[in-house]
Protein backbone atom coordinates (compact mmCIF):
# COMPACT_ATOMS: atom_id res chain seq x y z
CA UNK A 1 0.00 0.00 0.00
CA UNK A 2 1.49 3.30 -1.07
CA UNK A 3 1.83 6.05 1.57
CA UNK A 4 -0.80 8.81 1.50
CA UNK A 5 0.02 11.82 -0.62
CA UNK A 6 0.99 14.74 1.63
CA UNK A 7 -1.34 17.73 1.41
CA UNK A 8 -0.31 20.46 -1.01
CA UNK A 9 0.97 23.51 0.80
CA UNK A 10 -0.37 26.94 -0.11
CA UNK A 11 0.96 30.40 0.61
CA UNK A 12 -1.38 30.44 3.61
CA UNK A 13 0.32 27.27 4.84
CA UNK A 14 3.68 29.01 4.74
CA UNK A 15 2.25 32.13 6.39
CA UNK A 16 1.15 30.01 9.34
CA UNK A 17 4.49 28.19 9.38
CA UNK A 18 6.14 31.60 9.59
CA UNK A 19 4.05 32.50 12.62
CA UNK A 20 4.78 29.14 14.22
CA UNK A 21 8.48 29.76 13.66
CA UNK A 22 8.13 32.84 15.89
CA UNK A 23 6.43 31.00 18.77
CA UNK A 24 3.78 28.34 19.52
CA UNK A 25 0.14 29.42 19.10
CA UNK A 26 -3.33 28.04 19.59
CA UNK A 27 -5.63 28.13 16.57
CA UNK A 28 -7.45 31.09 18.12
CA UNK A 29 -4.18 32.94 18.75
CA UNK A 30 -3.05 32.27 15.19
CA UNK A 31 -6.28 33.77 13.90
CA UNK A 32 -5.87 36.86 16.10
CA UNK A 33 -2.25 37.32 15.05
CA UNK A 34 -3.12 36.92 11.37
CA UNK A 35 -5.74 39.61 11.85
CA UNK A 36 -3.25 41.88 13.61
CA UNK A 37 -0.12 41.47 11.55
CA UNK A 38 -0.92 39.78 8.23
CA UNK A 39 -4.36 41.17 7.40
CA UNK A 40 -3.10 43.41 4.61
CA UNK A 41 -0.35 41.06 3.45
CA UNK A 42 -2.43 37.92 3.14
CA UNK A 43 -6.13 38.29 4.07
CA UNK A 44 -7.89 34.96 4.49
CA UNK A 45 -11.15 33.82 6.05
CA UNK A 46 -11.00 32.80 9.69
CA UNK A 47 -12.56 29.41 8.93
CA UNK A 48 -9.57 28.60 6.71
CA UNK A 49 -7.15 29.64 9.43
CA UNK A 50 -8.72 27.17 11.84
CA UNK A 51 -8.36 24.22 9.43
CA UNK A 52 -4.93 25.06 7.99
CA UNK A 53 -2.91 24.16 11.15
CA UNK A 54 -4.35 20.64 11.01
CA UNK A 55 -3.00 20.33 7.47
CA UNK A 56 0.45 21.29 8.73
CA UNK A 57 0.25 18.62 11.43
CA UNK A 58 -0.84 16.04 8.85
CA UNK A 59 2.18 16.97 6.71
CA UNK A 60 4.53 16.61 9.69
CA UNK A 61 5.42 20.31 9.59
CA UNK A 62 3.82 21.12 12.92
CA UNK A 63 2.83 19.18 16.01
CA UNK A 64 -0.07 19.74 18.33
CA UNK A 65 -0.38 19.43 22.08
CA UNK A 66 -3.53 19.86 24.15
CA UNK A 67 -3.58 22.10 27.17
CA UNK A 68 -6.22 22.21 29.87
CA UNK A 69 -7.37 25.71 30.79
CA UNK A 70 -10.23 25.69 33.22
CA UNK A 71 -13.09 23.76 31.69
CA UNK A 72 -11.62 23.91 28.20
CA UNK A 73 -8.93 22.05 26.33
CA UNK A 74 -6.99 24.10 23.81
CA UNK A 75 -4.82 22.79 21.02
CA UNK A 76 -1.44 24.48 20.74
CA UNK A 77 0.65 24.17 17.58
CA UNK A 78 4.44 24.16 17.32
CA UNK A 79 6.63 24.06 14.24
CA UNK A 80 8.75 20.95 13.71
CA UNK A 81 12.26 20.68 12.28
CA UNK A 82 10.69 19.57 9.00
CA UNK A 83 8.45 22.63 9.13
CA UNK A 84 11.44 24.93 9.51
CA UNK A 85 13.16 23.26 6.57
CA UNK A 86 10.00 23.67 4.46
CA UNK A 87 9.76 27.34 5.44
CA UNK A 88 13.42 27.95 4.56
CA UNK A 89 12.93 26.22 1.19
CA UNK A 90 9.86 28.35 0.44
CA UNK A 91 11.76 31.54 1.29
CA UNK A 92 14.33 30.51 -1.34
CA UNK A 93 11.72 30.45 -4.13
CA UNK A 94 10.48 33.33 -6.28
CA UNK A 95 7.32 35.01 -4.91
CA UNK A 96 4.14 34.81 -6.95
CA UNK A 97 3.14 37.86 -8.98
CA UNK A 98 1.15 40.33 -6.85
CA UNK A 99 -2.63 40.36 -7.14
CA UNK A 100 -4.19 43.70 -6.26
CA UNK A 101 -7.97 43.98 -6.14
CA UNK A 102 -9.34 47.51 -6.01
CA UNK A 103 -13.02 47.75 -6.90
CA UNK A 104 -12.91 51.54 -7.17
CA UNK A 105 -10.56 51.24 -10.15
CA UNK A 106 -12.83 48.63 -11.72
CA UNK A 107 -15.67 51.11 -11.41
CA UNK A 108 -13.50 53.77 -13.02
CA UNK A 109 -12.99 51.43 -15.98
CA UNK A 110 -16.75 51.29 -16.59
CA UNK A 111 -17.75 54.70 -15.30
CA UNK A 112 -18.88 55.74 -18.79
CA UNK A 113 -21.94 53.55 -18.18
CA UNK A 114 -22.97 55.66 -15.19
CA UNK A 115 -22.89 59.20 -13.85
CA UNK A 116 -20.14 61.44 -12.48
CA UNK A 117 -21.90 61.38 -9.11
CA UNK A 118 -21.60 57.60 -8.91
CA UNK A 119 -17.91 57.72 -9.74
CA UNK A 120 -17.30 60.50 -7.22
CA UNK A 121 -18.97 58.48 -4.45
CA UNK A 122 -16.87 55.44 -5.30
CA UNK A 123 -13.61 57.39 -5.28
CA UNK A 124 -14.40 59.28 -2.08
CA UNK A 125 -15.47 56.08 -0.35
CA UNK A 126 -12.14 54.46 -1.20
CA UNK A 127 -10.22 57.54 -0.07
CA UNK A 128 -12.14 57.49 3.23
CA UNK A 129 -11.40 53.78 3.66
CA UNK A 130 -7.66 54.32 3.19
CA UNK A 131 -7.73 57.26 5.59
CA UNK A 132 -9.58 55.14 8.14
CA UNK A 133 -7.07 52.31 7.83
CA UNK A 134 -4.22 54.72 8.48
CA UNK A 135 -6.03 56.09 11.53
CA UNK A 136 -6.73 52.57 12.80
CA UNK A 137 -3.06 51.64 12.48
CA UNK A 138 -1.86 54.68 14.43
CA UNK A 139 -2.00 53.16 17.96
CA UNK A 140 -0.26 50.02 16.77
CA UNK A 141 2.52 52.00 15.06
CA UNK A 142 2.92 54.20 18.15
CA UNK A 143 3.29 51.04 20.23
CA UNK A 144 6.00 49.80 17.89
CA UNK A 145 7.88 53.09 18.25
CA UNK A 146 7.43 53.13 22.03
CA UNK A 147 8.28 49.56 23.03
CA UNK A 148 8.60 47.49 19.85
CA UNK A 149 6.08 45.05 21.33
CA UNK A 150 4.97 42.32 20.90
CA UNK A 151 8.11 41.20 19.02
CA UNK A 152 10.82 43.86 19.38
CA UNK A 153 13.41 41.49 17.90
CA UNK A 154 11.41 41.56 14.64
CA UNK A 155 10.85 45.33 14.51
CA UNK A 156 13.23 45.79 11.57
CA UNK A 157 10.94 43.60 9.44
CA UNK A 158 7.75 45.12 10.80
CA UNK A 159 9.06 48.60 9.93
CA UNK A 160 9.50 47.60 6.27
CA UNK A 161 5.93 46.30 6.10
CA UNK A 162 4.42 49.29 7.90
CA UNK A 163 6.41 51.64 5.68
CA UNK A 164 5.11 50.01 2.51
CA UNK A 165 1.45 49.97 3.52
CA UNK A 166 1.65 53.47 4.96
CA UNK A 167 2.84 54.74 1.58
CA UNK A 168 0.24 52.64 -0.27
CA UNK A 169 -2.74 53.84 1.79
CA UNK A 170 -1.54 57.43 1.63
CA UNK A 171 -1.33 57.11 -2.17
CA UNK A 172 -4.86 55.68 -2.29
CA UNK A 173 -6.43 58.40 -0.18
CA UNK A 174 -4.59 61.21 -2.01
CA UNK A 175 -5.12 59.88 -5.53
CA UNK A 176 -8.79 58.97 -5.03
CA UNK A 177 -9.47 62.28 -3.34
CA UNK A 178 -7.80 64.25 -6.12
CA UNK A 179 -9.52 62.14 -8.78
CA UNK A 180 -12.92 62.78 -7.15
CA UNK A 181 -12.20 66.52 -7.17
CA UNK A 182 -11.41 66.28 -10.87
CA UNK A 183 -14.53 64.27 -11.73
CA UNK A 184 -16.63 66.92 -9.94
CA UNK A 185 -15.78 69.24 -12.86
CA UNK A 186 -17.31 66.80 -15.38
CA UNK A 187 -20.82 67.16 -16.72
CA UNK A 188 -20.86 63.51 -17.82
CA UNK A 189 -18.61 60.45 -17.90
CA UNK A 190 -18.48 60.44 -21.72
CA UNK A 191 -16.99 62.96 -24.11
CA UNK A 192 -14.66 64.40 -21.45
CA UNK A 193 -11.76 66.30 -23.05
CA UNK A 194 -8.28 65.12 -22.11
CA UNK A 195 -7.25 68.31 -20.35
CA UNK A 196 -3.98 69.26 -18.72
CA UNK A 197 -4.70 67.33 -15.51
CA UNK A 198 -5.54 64.09 -17.33
CA UNK A 199 -2.60 64.39 -19.70
CA UNK A 200 -0.43 65.03 -16.66
CA UNK A 201 -1.48 61.66 -15.21
CA UNK A 202 -0.51 59.88 -18.42
CA UNK A 203 2.81 61.73 -18.64
CA UNK A 204 3.57 61.01 -14.97
CA UNK A 205 2.89 57.31 -15.51
CA UNK A 206 5.26 57.35 -18.47
CA UNK A 207 7.94 59.00 -16.36
CA UNK A 208 7.55 56.28 -13.73
CA UNK A 209 8.03 53.61 -16.39
CA UNK A 210 11.20 55.20 -17.79
CA UNK A 211 14.46 53.96 -16.22
CA UNK A 212 15.49 56.09 -13.29
CA UNK A 213 18.82 57.78 -13.93
CA UNK A 214 20.96 58.01 -10.81
CA UNK A 215 22.92 61.27 -10.75
CA UNK A 216 26.69 60.78 -10.50
CA UNK A 217 28.06 61.02 -6.99
CA UNK A 218 30.26 63.95 -6.14
CA UNK A 219 33.93 63.22 -5.53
Amino acid sequence: MSPPTPPRLTTTSYALLGLLAVQPWTAYELTQQMRRSLHYLWPKSESLLYTEPKKLVEAGLARVTHQRRGDRTRAQYRITAAGRRALEAWLDTEPASPLFELEAMLRVAFADQGTPEQLIRSLRSTAAWADGELARARPQIESYLDTGEPFPERLHLIALIVGFYGELFDLMRRFCGDAADLVETWDATTGVPTDTALRGMLERALQLIEPQVTPPSRP
